[in-house]
């Protein structure tokens, strides 16, 4: 899934959030993977130690995905944001941005508490099964 994500970003159809998401998904996985075999390994067992080594690596190298991913987030969204002088805005623009900046962030922060809530219900219905 994540060479399938990261393969749709480089090809336009999918977003970088989304091999962000798939990144960590693979470094829970592996923890999953990992703690699972632990309970099934034998004491001092040299596999569950390569094992856990390859899971740090895994790990890691999710990490400094995510890590390189929010860096060209962040790049691109220095390039879209406009620069605005705001103390050459009359009083009654700024207070119209103002407020239409205030909307955007309450519609963003209900899309998020709606996105999070059926991210709860999902999670739910996964450890049920």
């Amino acid at each position: 899934m994540l060479i399938e994500t990261a393969d749709g970003v480089i090809g336009g159809r999918n977003n970088p959030e989304q091999l962000i998401v798939a990144s960590n998904d693979v470094a829970a996985s592996t923890a999953q993977l990992v703690a699972a075999s632990r309970v099934k390994a034998a004491l001092m067992s040299k596999t569950q130690d390569r094992l856990e080594t390859a899971s740090r690596a895994v790990t890691n190298a999710c990490r400094s995905l995510v890590r390189q991913v929010q860096d060209i987030i962040a790049a691109r969204n220095r390039d879209e944001n406009e620069v605005v002088d705001y103390s050459k805005l009359s009083g009654h623009e700024f207070k119209v941005r103002e407020m239409e900046q205030q909307v955007e962030i309450l519609q963003l922060e209900n899309s998020l508490a709606q996105a999070r809530q059926r991210l709860g219900e999902m999670r739910k219905v996964s450890y049920q099964e």
